[in-house]
């Protein structure tokens, strides 16, 4: 059943990831998004993209001016996007120093 259809308010988690790459998508049936990103053990920085898909193939990014973001801090950051799409995941795009981890929670109304 895809995320966001059995409830008013839904959340997913989509893993974590240590080395550059993306995570498992995961279907939506929003169009409100809500990401919550945890990063651990990071050396100088970490760069990421929220991205989404209508068919879960070809994939873009949602931020808008297609900036990536880059984290020089551990923690847990919040991104709020209003995305209609289908498919949802996170990339990380490269990192400097360390051996981080970058957790992801989605949620959806």
């Amino acid at each position: 059943m895809p995320f966001g259809y059995d409830s008013s308010f839904d959340t997913a988690t989509l893993g974590a990831l240590t080395a550059p790459g993306v995570t498992d998508a995961q279907k939506s049936t929003g169009a409100y998004l809500s990401f919550q990103v945890t990063v651990s053990d990071i050396g100088t920085n970490v760069v990421i993209r929220l991205e989404g898909s209508l068919d879960d193939v070809n994939y873009f990014n949602l931020s808008t001016g297609s900036v990536d973001y880059t984290l020089t801090a551990n923690g847990t950051y919040g991104y709020v996007l209003f995305a209609p799409v289908q498919y949802i995941r996170v990339r990380l795009v490269s990192f400097s120093g360390g051996t981080p981890s970058v957790s992801t929670v989605l949620g959806t109304v």
